[in-house]
């Protein structure tokens, strides 16, 4: 499994954010639609959708910001405060019927860069329009196997290319 801008990716699934758990919610990409589970659950085929975007991911920051972050998770491995898990995001559905706010966990350990949430974007709006499937990303899964989440800069350019392939 492996962590490409806003998805998570692995052999036969692709999620948006981090997969679900027992009591987390999540967002599931499949070549039919899109399936939410313990988030307001529900189903759209790709048909009645025209748009998915993700509010809320979090952002690689300054490095002030960087700053306070890191002391932020120094403070809660002491149990002085600091981040409770992983940031939560919206993922905001506009289908035929209306909208759908969905929540989702962050699957970086971190933060995202602002070029993987852009591309990550674009990813989507081809599901939505037809042009990719999810089942794309899933066989780079299974080319990858149990690999690694690849580094910043290989991330992006893999999004590039499913963002214009």
């Amino acid at each position: 499994m492996a962590m490409v801008g806003l998805f998570w990716v692995s052999e036969d699934a692709v999620h948006l954010g981090a997969p679900p758990g027992e009591s987390a919610p999540g967002v599931r990409l499949a070549a039919e639609g899109l399936d939410a589970v313990g988030c307001g659950s529900g189903t759209w085929k790709w048909a009645e959708l025209s748009s998915v975007t993700v509010v809320g991911a979090p952002v690689r920051a300054t490095p002030g910001r960087q700053l306070s972050m890191t002391l932020d998770v120094v403070l809660g491995a002491m149990g002085l405060g600091g981040p409770e898990g992983p940031a939560e995001m919206t993922v905001r559905v506009q289908a035929s019927d209306g909208v759908a706010e969905l929540l989702v966990h962050s699957a970086a350990a971190g933060a995202y860069t602002p070029r993987e949430i852009e591309l990550s974007h674009q990813v989507m709006d081809r599901f939505v329009a037809g042009t990719l499937s999810p089942a794309a990303l899933s066989a780079w899964g299974r080319a990858h196997g149990a690999g690694k989440t690849p580094r910043p800069a290989e991330r992006e350019a893999l999004l590039q290319q499913w963002a214009q392939s």
